[in-house]
């Protein structure tokens, strides 16, 4: 009797070297990460950038707003309006060091005013556009805006702005404003009260 030797794992059938390249590429999954991580790391970057323009966004717009109470509270109280001070002192003097490193105080731009009297049914009318849907924004222009902090007893409306340049540039051309010739998002704070029965205040230009 004669054996015929089979070389073990063998089947008996011819393998082509062409055929186990194929079933070999095709169990090869050593670039599927690299094409995956292509796919979504521009997405994600995009997310993660917008995730910081809102948050950037939302500490400039709250420490706005902190600053704006603050130094109403110096208005309401007279301490401006008795010590006659102007719109640059109560800039750099009250408001600016309420605000964040970050603030450039040059570009923070103040609007004081007293409210009118009004029959619509109230002066602060004047404050919003004939649609009655938002504030008015005063402009980013020192000259432009008044400031007057009144006496004791009146009602007064403090507006702080501020043209805030975006986190990354991907997302500036959706800012709403032009500001020395870059897209910025204005940001505008606005605090409104009656000021303490208070007396000795100086006399303002245009109140």
């Amino acid at each position: 009797m004669i054996f015929a030797h089979r070389p073990a794992g063998s089947s008996g059938r011819s393998r082509s070297p062409l055929g186990g390249r194929l079933r070999r590429l095709r169990r090869d999954t050593s670039g599927a990460t690299a094409v995956e991580f292509g796919l979504l790391v521009l997405p994600f970057m995009l997310t993660l950038l917008g995730v910081f323009e809102l948050g950037y966004t939302f500490f400039m717009m709250s420490a706005l707003d902190s600053a704006a109470r603050t130094s109403a509270r110096a208005v309401m109280t007279g301490a401006v309006s008795t010590a006659g001070m102007n719109a640059a002192g109560f800039r750099s003097g009250v408001v600016c060091p309420k605000l964040p490193a970050n603030f450039d105080c040059a570009s923070v731009f103040i609007n004081v005013t007293v409210v009118p009297p009004g029959t619509s049914p109230t002066g602060y009318y004047s404050y919003i556009n004939g649609a009655r849907s938002a504030l008015l924004v005063p402009a980013l222009d020192a000259s432009a805006n008044s400031f007057c902090p009144g006496s004791g007893g009146q009602y007064v409306v403090v507006q702080l702005l501020y043209p805030a340049n975006a986190f990354t540039q991907l997302f500036a051309s959706r800012a709403t404003a032009t500001y020395q010739g870059k897209k910025v998002n204005v940001l505008m704070s606005t605090a409104t009260f009656k000021a303490e029965p208070y007396s000795g205040a100086a006399a303002y230009e245009g109140c």
